[in-house]
């Protein structure tokens, strides 16, 4: 299985494809509630490259020939000792973008998923699910990003949580994913998580004058004894509906509290919401997928969430 890098680099105006296959070892993340890919990883050429570090300006990734990852060149380096090079790349999605621009601060009015995002970030490398509901108002506050803008939408849209599949696509539902059957697999290890760190038990809104009318209180953190009260201004972002927008933040709370996961040798092609055949995670949804290429071979770690997001079909 081939590890290829593909990189975008600059000479003059024009932009050159240059391509590395010699992998050492690299690094490969999605997951839900993350809004981009992850990878990095180190290649190595007999000659020295004819461009430095500082002209690159495109990162994408094939794995045994299907592009797995498309982004900005976070960190780059190459390196030179005697006959060998060496270049090391991190780099992070397209989709980051969204999460590092603030939209401008206004009440969008009939939007989808697709219109909202486009209208306050401009970027042909990030694509969206197409159609999705139209939604009346979402109201953008003043400081947030365009990701909270696209969660803020799909949470009244459909109550799901937007997820990254694909290259940069940014979607709302499942749509048509994969089963993925993993009878025969070569698995390596398995575990069971528990993360409560977040968890928050009491939650209160604002209103006008110095009342917080609006609560909401989760039965799941008082099962395990947290006491974790958080109290809100008046946020115009859930006007519609207070007491929807203290159970989003219960609900993000939770985000992937409990877990089951599993590593086999190998590489499936799998991807955010595919569906999982055998084994002891059968009939569970992919919320996260760790890929990892060492001196000894490939190996995937694949982790559904039991929350209040992760297994929404």
């Amino acid at each position: 299985m081939i590890c290829e890098l593909v990189l975008g680099v600059r000479s003059g105006a024009n932009t050159l494809i240059r391509t590395f296959q010699n992998c050492t070892g690299f690094s490969f993340e999605k997951a839900l509630y993350v809004p981009f890919t992850k990878f990095s990883g180190t290649f190595t050429e007999s000659t020295a490259p004819s461009f430095t570090a500082g002209d690159v300006v495109s990162v994408k990734v094939k794995l045994d020939g299907s592009y797995i990852h498309s982004g900005i060149p976070d960190e780059i380096e190459i390196e030179e000792e005697g006959c060998l090079s060496r270049i090391n790349v991190r780099s992070r999605g397209y989709s980051l973008l969204l999460a590092q621009n603030q939209p401008y601060p206004r009440i969008n009015t009939n939007v989808t998923l697709k219109s909202l995002c486009e209208a306050n970030l401009t970027c042909s490398e990030i694509s969206y699910e197409d159609p999705t509901p139209v939604v009346g108002n979402i109201y953008i506050n003043e400081g947030s990003t365009v990701w909270e803008a696209a969660v803020a939408y799909c949470i009244k849209a459909s109550g799901r949580y937007p997820f990254i599949r694909g290259l940069n696509t940014v979607r709302m539902t499942t749509g048509s994913v994969r089963t993925i059957d993993y009878t025969g697999a070569l698995i390596v290890s398995k575990s069971t998580s528990l993360n409560s760190t977040s968890v928050l038990s009491d939650v209160y809104m604002k209103e006008l004058g110095d009342t917080y009318p609006f609560e909401a209180h989760d039965a799941s953190a008082a099962q395990m004894g947290i006491v974790r009260c958080r109290y809100y201004p008046l946020d115009m972002q859930w006007l519609y509906d207070a007491q929807a927008g203290l159970q989003f933040k219960l609900d993000y709370s939770n985000k992937a509290v409990r877990s089951i996961s599993m590593t086999y040798a190998g590489w499936k092609g799998e991807d955010l919401m595919d569906h999982i055949s055998g084994g002891d995670m059968n009939g569970k949804m992919i919320d996260r997928i760790r890929v990892v290429g060492l001196k000894d071979g490939i190996y995937t770690t694949v982790d559904a969430y039991d929350d209040r997001f992760g297994q929404m079909t």
